[in-house]
């Protein structure tokens, strides 16, 4: 009975570390993520893209984990557009498309830039900037998008990275708003 006893109030214990997670910043929850992106992406392809972006994370965890590891996956994406950009360009493309990729790798890197001072702030809980830095990126690669034509190359891959973007900025969007309800 009595190690009974010892192993609920130890399990109950774990949980409950587990739960609140010692990497979390102060009043920000722990959530799965399937509840995380069905609070912060309202239409079926953010959630999907949210989704897609979480998998691989543990089921439960800080909501600042969830919105650092799409930060992440956006800076990611960012390198494997701009990589591609780069070898358009190389292969001597006209001069409106050349002109086009060119300013998206000039948007790609503000938007990278943006994004990894975004990681920051989720990492190190401070949020005074965040807002403006995740829409500066979403501004940065809708941008982009805007610029390029339909039938060019990579038009899909600018419209998912927009996304990615907008599921990051979503997440940080629901942490900052948490850590400001919260403050005395």
């Amino acid at each position: 009975m009595e190690r009974a006893l010892t192993l609920v109030v130890l399990t109950t214990t774990l949980a409950a570390l587990f739960l609140t997670g010692t990497d979390a910043c102060d009043n920000i929850p722990s959530l799965t993520w399937n509840m995380t992106c069905s609070m912060a992406c309202k239409t079926p392809q953010l959630f999907d893209v949210c989704k897609e972006t979480l998998k691989d994370e543990p089921y439960i965890s800080a909501m600042t984990v969830y919105a650092s590891v799409a930060a992440k996956r956006a800076t990611k994406a960012y390198d494997d557009t701009v990589y591609k950009m780069a070898d358009i360009v190389a292969t001597g493309v006209p001069g409106e498309e050349r002109d086009a990729y060119l300013s998206c790798t000039n948007r790609y890197a503000t938007a990278r830039i943006q994004m990894e001072a975004a990681i920051a702030d989720m990492d190190g809980c401070h949020f005074e900037r965040t807002t403006q830095e995740y829409d500066e990126a979403v501004a940065a690669v809708k941008t982009c998008g805007e610029k390029l034509k339909a039938g060019w190359p990579l038009v899909a891959a600018v419209a998912a990275d927009l996304d990615v973007t907008t599921v990051a900025a979503n997440l940080g969007a629901l942490v900052i708003a948490r850590s400001s309800s919260k403050k005395p």
